[in-house]
C-alpha cells in the first residue's frame, strides 16, 4: 500500500500567459512497489503513463477560468523519485497551461471538488517582476511576500473549500 504523505505545487507565470505548474507527491511505500518498477522496464513505463493519464483525468474534472475564459492545463510528464530510501518515492509531474493576459488587472479562478486534506501540501505562486497580487481566496492560510509571491498552505485533516481565486496586476 503506497500513502501519500506530503505534496508541493509550484506555479510560475510568464508575461506570456503560459502557467507552469510543478506537482510534486511525498509517498510512503513499506512494500517497495515503485522501487520494484525499477528493475522491470517495461512495467515502469506503463505505470508512468498510467500515472499520467489518471493526473490528466483528474486535472479535466477541475474547472480554470483566466480572466474568465476556461482554460485546459495538461500533465505532459512525469517523474519517479525516491528520497533517499526506497520507501519514499517521490512524483513530480509537469503541468502547463496557456491563457489570454493583459496589462493590468488580471483573475485566475479555479474550482473542483471540496474535500478534507489526506496529507500537508503548500502551494507556491511566482508571478513575474512588476506584478502584484491584489486578492487571493483560497482555502487553508497564505501569505504574500513581496507583492507577487503567494505562499498557502493546507494542513491534513483541514477541510478545502474547492475553489482558488487570486486577482493580480501585471506590468
Amino acid at each position: 500500500m503506497v500513502e501519500p504523505i506530503h505534496a508541493h505545487s509550484f506555479f510560475t507565470l510568464g508575461l506570456s500567459g503560459v502557467f507552469h505548474q510543478v506537482l510534486v507527491y511525498d509517498y510512503l511505500d513499506r512494500e517497495r512497489y515503485y522501487y520494484g518498477l525499477l528493475e522491470d522496464e517495461e512495467k515502469y513505463r506503463e505505470e508512468l503513463e498510467r500515472l499520467l493519464t489518471s493526473m490528466n483525468g483528474l486535472l479535466k474534472e477541475e474547472k480554470i477560468e483566466v480572466n474568465g475564459r476556461v482554460v485546459e492545463a495538461e500533465a505532459l510528464t512525469v517523474n519517479l523519485d525516491f528520497r533517499g530510501a526506497p520507501e519514499l518515492p517521490t512524483l513530480t509531474f509537469y503541468i502547463e497551461f496557456q491563457a489570454h493576459l493583459s496589462r493590468g488587472e488580471n483573475e485566475y479562478l479555479c474550482t473542483y471538488e471540496p474535500g478534507r486534506a489526506e496529507y500537508d501540501y503548500e502551494i507556491y505562486w511566482f508571478l513575474p517582476r512588476g506584478s502584484r497580487i491584489l486578492e487571493v481566496n483560497m482555502s487553508g492560510e497564505f501569505e504574500v511576500l513581496g507583492g507577487r509571491i503567494l505562499v498557502s498552505w493546507v494542513r491534513r485533516g483541514e477541510e478545502y473549500g474547492g475553489m482558488e481565486r487570486i486577482r493580480f496586476l501585471l506590468p
